[in-house]
């Protein structure tokens, strides 16, 4: 299937095992023990856009227990707020909720030239 869908820029260019192990990293990386020292030393601001739909390869609310845990970041440090949930999933957050993106971003331009 990835072959068929790969010249619509839908897919990666990675073969399935380089799938396999990108996930398997980013599940590591992703842990609350790995990334919860980095979000709590962010020192300027920054907005989450978090999808709501349901991952591929996820079991049963394993994704929205994940972003459960953006409500604690946020509590521990104020520089990091969580700008919109949106009703699609992680791989098609760009092309379907880029405004709630767009918007992000102009606030924290907005408070950059606050800033200033």
């Amino acid at each position: 299937m990835l072959l068929v869908l790969r010249p619509t820029g839908l897919t990666s260019r990675m073969s399935a095992a380089q799938i396999a192990e990108s996930n398997i990293e980013i599940g590591r990386i992703a842990s609350v023990r790995a990334l919860a020292p980095v979000l709590d030393n962010i020192t300027v601001p920054a907005r989450y856009v978090v999808a709501s739909g349901r991952s591929f390869g996820s079991k049963d609310d394993e994704q929205e227990r994940i972003r459960a845990s953006l409500a604690k970041v946020c509590e521990r440090n104020p520089n990091i707020k969580i700008h919109a949930k949106v009703p699609s999933n992680h791989g098609s957050i760009l092309k379907k909720d880029f405004r709630a993106i767009a918007e992000a971003v102009r606030e924290v331009a907005a408070l950059d030239r606050g800033r200033r």
